[in-house]
């Protein structure tokens, strides 16, 4: 399995085609006031691959590997986005065999409100299958003006 993320300002998925439309598409330096964004991840996966669900997250994390936290009504929380990857009977059984050859090739999009990230620091975005990161994305958010 792989996967490929990119940084966009804003981004929607065509569910008739699969297709993502990209505004701001392929940003890697944002700021200093930290805007809304969208993660656009693109997926390439065998059709064994796909026959049995896979747990995915998708995490902020700061230079140093630690999670970025907001403030929920919980409590601060970590910034991440999880659910499943993977393809029912019906869905594999419907597949021709030119579709198989190519394997399949998928993609979503996560739109983010501002996070609370501090100017003058790296983070990235992780993307992780079965607890193993296949895909990063690092980002920078520049430091406040001197005045």
């Amino acid at each position: 399995m792989q996967a490929f993320l990119l940084l966009c300002d804003s981004a929607q998925p065509d569910l008739a085609t699969g297709k993502i439309h990209m505004l701001g598409a392929g940003w890697s330096v944002t700021g200093p006031a930290v805007p809304p964004m969208t993660i656009a991840v693109f997926l390439r996966l065998s059709w064994s691959e796909a026959s049995s669900p896979h747990e995915f997250s998708l995490d902020l994390v700061d230079d140093d590997g630690k999670p970025v936290t907001a403030l929920s009504q919980e409590g601060d929380r970590p910034i991440q986005f999880s659910g499943n990857i993977g393809l029912d009977n019906a869905a594999q059984a419907a597949a021709d065999e030119n579709l198989r050859k190519i394997g399949l090739q998928s993609s979503f999009t996560v739109n983010v409100p501002p996070p609370p990230l501090n100017p003058g620091c790296h983070y990235k975005w992780a993307f992780t299958v079965d607890g193993e990161e296949l895909s990063s994305i690092p980002f920078s958010i520049r430091p406040l003006p001197e005045d």
